[in-house]
C-alpha cells in the first residue's frame, strides 16, 4: 500500500514538473525597438513604429532602466504579459538618446 502511495506521488510530481515546464516555454518572447515615453515606477511606456506599449519593469535589472529619459531609444526583450495588455521585461538595452527628439522644432 505504501509503495502505491509512494508511486502515485512520483506521478502527480512529473505531471505538475511537465506542466510547470510547459508553462515556461508557452510564453510568448518579443522583442520591441522604439523611444521611452515615459517611466514611472514599475512601469514604461515604448512608442514603435507600430504605436504605444506599455512594458512592466519588475523582471528587469533595475539598472537597465534607471534613468531612462523620455526619446531615449530602447530594446526591449521578454514577454506577452498574461493579461496581453503589455509586455514583461526581462532586458533593456538602451541604444541612445537623441536631444533634439524632444524638443520642439
Amino acid at each position: 500500500m505504501a509503495r502505491r502511495r509512494s508511486a502515485a506521488g512520483v506521478f502527480v510530481f512529473a505531471v505538475l514538473l511537465m506542466l510547470a515546464v510547459t508553462s515556461l516555454h508557452a510564453q510568448e518572447r518579443v522583442r520591441i525597438d522604439g523611444q521611452v515615453q515615459w517611466v514611472a515606477g514599475n512601469r514604461m511606456q515604448v512608442m514603435t513604429g507600430g504605436g504605444s506599449i506599455a512594458v512592466d519593469l519588475r523582471q528587469a535589472d533595475q539598472a537597465a532602466h534607471r534613468g531612462l529619459r523620455p526619446a531615449e531609444r530602447v530594446i526591449v526583450d521578454g514577454f506577452i504579459a498574461e493579461d496581453r495588455r503589455s509586455i514583461v521585461a526581462r532586458e533593456i538595452w538602451r541604444i541612445g538618446y537623441d536631444q533634439s527628439a524632444g524638443q520642439a522644432p
